[in-house]
């Protein structure tokens, strides 16, 4: 039995912690010391704090790097949240940066970094420079998160009115192109319906008071938008995924888009953005649409976590398609199902817990020398 101590209970640490590979047992630690070298300052919750366990066999950090003398593999999205720190708030070059961390990765007691996706993989060479025979890109490897089977009762495919539905950081995530083009949309079929779930004080959050204000007001006012606010988990996915058609979620920025996945997993087509690793989730026209952002340069225009403008040329090519895949989506019932039959048996399959525990398991054993 291998014992892996997890460090972050971040939610997908979470859920990962209740599906163990067989001949595997999860816990997660407390920081035996809470905070960072003094030198190092990081946004990143549990940066560089210590774990030294004897009773785990392995340390698995999720995220954020850490400190310790145990054996241990990191599990991230992309290499930035590793670099994600600065000098007593003096900032580094990223350069600096990476080669501090891949020293910490190299040495011998880090067994593994695990990336979600091949596009977080990717930027050991897009943004580190690393070449393909790298040690540190040899020492790497992808695994994607999983998501659990929906019960056969919660997956129902609907021919009647459509039902959209977004969540989560409105305006890093799209919610002015959702809002505009659902608009639209429903000014040639009345009887749609937009349910949107965003937290008013923290999912609204931009400098640009006027562009928070008016979409504010749109999102509690407009005809057929139903603003839930935050709400539970459980009532998400007892109550809101399973009426919902389609999820609409047009980002300008994402590490990996589990929601994407969610929805999935109840047979819901996906309408995104072919943003980082979206793609690996949703491949265009067989399991959902995407909507190709590549010729703008989301990554320098959006730097950052919070959106203040939105380029009018990037606003009207996300809005003009994201409203023509919404129009085909309501027209075609066939449409809907074909999506979402393909997007549920890829969440059942590729992003199962059995696909993931199959090769975490093999980065475990080896980790501990059981290979």
């Amino acid at each position: 039995m291998i014992h892996v101590g997890l460090t972050e209970r971040h939610g997908m640490a979470v859920e990962q912690s209740q599906f163990a590979p067989e001949g595997v047992t999860f816990s997660f630690l407390t920081p035996t010391r809470l905070t960072p070298p003094l030198f190092l300052r990081s946004p990143i919750k549990g940066y560089m704090q210590a774990y030294d366990y004897a009773s785990a066999d392995l340390i698995e950090a999720i995220i954020s790097p850490v400190i310790t003398s145990r054996p241990w593999i990191y599990s991230c999205e992309n290499l930035h949240a590793a670099i994600a720190f600065s000098l007593l708030r003096i900032p580094l070059p990223p350069a600096v940066r990476i080669a501090f961390i891949r020293r910490l990765l190299l040495k011998p007691n880090c067994k593994k970094v695990v990336f979600w996706s091949r596009a977080g993989f990717a930027t050991l060479h897009s943004y580190a420079g690393l070449a393909p025979d790298d040690e540190l890109v040899r020492k790497s490897t992808v695994v994607y998160p999983a998501v659990r089977a929906v019960p056969d009762r919660l997956v129902r495919f609907n021919d009647g009115s459509v039902m959209f539905f977004f969540s989560g950081d409105f305006f890093r995530k799209g919610g002015v192109n959702v809002l505009d083009a659902f608009e639209r949309a429903r000014a040639v079929y009345p009887n749609l319906t937009l349910v949107l779930c965003c937290d008013e004080r923290i999912d609204f959050n931009t400098p640009n008071s006027a562009m928070r204000t008016e979409y504010l007001h749109k999102a509690k006012t407009a005809p057929g938008v139903e603003f839930l606010g935050r709400i539970s988990r459980d009532r998400m996915l007892e109550d809101v995924l399973p009426g919902c058609d389609v999820f609409l979620l047009p980002t300008y920025a994402e590490t990996f888009g589990m929601s994407i996945l969610e929805a999935m997993a109840y047979g819901i087509p996906v309408v995104a953005t072919n943003h980082f690793a979206i793609p690996e989730m949703v491949t265009h026209e067989e399991t959902g649409l995407l909507i190709d952002v590549s010729r703008f340069d989301t990554e320098r225009t959006f730097k950052g976590y919070v959106v203040d403008q939105i380029p009018q040329d990037f606003r009207d090519h996300v809005t003009g398609q994201l409203f023509g895949y919404m129009c085909a989506l309501v027209e075609s019932p066939e449409l809907r199902r074909r999506l979402g039959a393909a997007a549920l048996a890829r969440a059942r399959t590729q992003f199962s817990f059995a696909e993931r525990n199959r090769q975490m398991q093999a980065v475990y054993q080896e980790a501990v020398g059981q290979q």
